[in-house]
Parts: structure tokens; C-alpha cells; sequence
């Protein structure tokens, strides 16, 4: 099956490149393959419109062939569904209790959660329950890639409580941590909803600066503060590759996160 890998490793590299696309010289250094083998390749897939080529530059870029495969595998999939994995995931690689949370119609709240077996924790976020927009990280996660006048018309709309001695109520305050959060892609809720424990959350984007969804864990303080990096690092990992499937998802099939039915 010589020739499969050849035409993915073609494949592979056209789609990891820009889209303008990729010359011959570019696909030779990439895959080694020989001026000769690759023009025999292209032709046949150009043929096939698994690529097509640039008129004026020459260079290859994905076709219409590979855009039709593409469409018909998300069309069989579930996009909720394939977020949840990463909550599975998370709590599988931490231990500890996570949650995806949605924004929608101006709210965020929770639609899936996730309870490791050999899990200790007693407390827990439940799904469809609301996250307060000033005071919890998966919310945080989200707000922070909203325009700021969107902030602010929530945020005056929100009922601003304060849960423990920890709560920020002030707009300065909220609007400072999330310029921090857009920058570290980590959000926190130290206390402020529930004494002795604490959140940390990350935002899932459907485009570039987008973001509907976010992907967190619940912890009492002292354990999460132990291990911290780790956690945050793990959490930024799979909060990237859940991004991934999710832009690959929205550009695909051309849905917004506003069709709840598609994501």
C-alpha cells in the first residue's frame, strides 16, 4: 500500500499548509517524494478534485473531493458528544471532577459534567445549572473572548451576589482578570463561590478569538494550589485539541454554536 502513504503524506502536507497552498519544490522538501512521482500523483488527483491547483501560482490546495469526505464524516457526528471526550479525558488524567460549559442567550451553564470512579470529591456542579457570570472560571473562560460591550451589558444585568468572602463584585475588577484570561487562556474561581474550593477552566473555540464552550475542574483549594502547573498545563492541552475538533467542526460545516442542534 506503498502508494496510500504516499498520497496521504501529499494530502497531509497540503492541508497543514497555508491557504495559498503548496508548490512542487514545497511538497518535494516536505515529503521527499521525487519531482517526477509527485507531477504523476497531482495530475491524478487533481483529476479526482481531491486537489486542484492555482491558475496563476501553481500551487496545490485541497479540493472539492476532500471538502465532500470531510462533510460527510462530521455529518455523522454528534460535535457535543466529541466534546465530552475531553471532559472525559481530563478527568481521567487528573482525577478530579470536571465540567463543559455552554454560553448561551447570554448565560452560561453547565451541560455535561464528569466524576472519576476512584473521585473523592463531595461537591460538584450539576448539568443545567447556571454559572454565575462574575464569579466562576468556566464563565470566565468564556466572557473573556466577548466584546467588552457585551461584558458590560451582562454584567449589568447579572445579579451580582456575593457567595463567600472571596466574590468580586466590581466591573474594574472582573474586566482586569479577564484581559488576564485572554492572554493565559486560564481562568480561575478561587473561593468565590464556596469556601475551601476552587475552579479552573479554559475556553473551547470554534474560530480564531470565538469561544462558546469551556472546559474546567472543580478541586478543594489545597490540593489544587499542590499541583497547580500541572493541572493547568494538562488542562491547556486538551482544551487546545478540543478547540481543534471544534474549528474543524464550525469551518466544515458552516454552523454557528448558535444551532444548538449542530453544537
Amino acid at each position: 500500500m506503498e502508494w496510500l502513504d504516499r498520497m496521504t503524506m501529499v494530502m497531509d502536507s497540503i492541508c497543514e499548509a497555508s491557504m495559498e497552498g503548496l508548490g512542487v519544490t514545497e511538497l518535494v522538501n516536505r515529503t521527499q517524494l521525487s519531482k517526477g512521482t509527485l507531477h504523476r500523483m497531482l495530475t491524478s488527483m487533481v483529476k479526482h478534485n481531491l486537489v486542484s491547483q492555482n491558475s496563476e501560482t501553481k500551487k496545490y490546495r485541497l479540493g472539492p473531493k476532500s471538502m465532500v469526505w470531510g462533510s460527510k464524516f462530521l455529518a455523522g457526528q454528534d460535535t457535543f458528544a466529541l466534546l465530552t471526550e475531553y471532559c472525559d479525558l481530563l478527568a481521567e488524567r487528573t482525577g478530579l471532577y470536571t465540567h463543559l460549559c455552554r454560553f448561551d442567550a447570554g448565560e452560561v451553564y453547565c451541560v455535561y459534567t464528569r466524576q472519576p470512579s476512584e473521585g473523592r470529591t463531595a461537591y460538584f456542579v450539576h448539568v443545567g445549572q447556571r454559572m454565575p457570570l462574575h464569579c466562576t472560571a468556566a464563565a470566565k473562560a468564556i466572557l473573556a473572548y466577548q466584546p467588552p460591550s457585551a461584558v458590560a451589558s451582562l454584567f449589568a444585568k447579572e445579579q451580582v451576589q456575593r457567595y463567600t468572602d472571596f466574590t468580586k463584585l466590581d466591573l474594574q475588577d472582573l474586566r482586569a482578570e479577564l484581559d488576564e484570561v485572554a492572554q493565559t487562556r486560564v481562568a480561575y474561581c478561587v473561593e468565590e463561590i464556596e469556601t475551601g474550593v476552587s475552579a479552573i477552566s479554559t475556553p473551547v473555540f470554534h474560530k480564531k478569538g470565538e469561544a462558546h464552550f469551556s472546559i474546567g475542574l472543580l478541586e478543594a483549594t489545597q490540593h489544587l494550589d499542590s499541583r497547580r502547573d500541572s493541572l493547568v498545563k494538562e488542562l491547556l492541552e486538551i482544551g487546545e485539541k478540543a478547540s481543534e475538533r471544534m474549528a474543524a467542526a464550525y469551518l466544515l460545516t458552516s454552523t454557528g454554536v448558535g444551532d444548538p442542534g449542530r453544537l
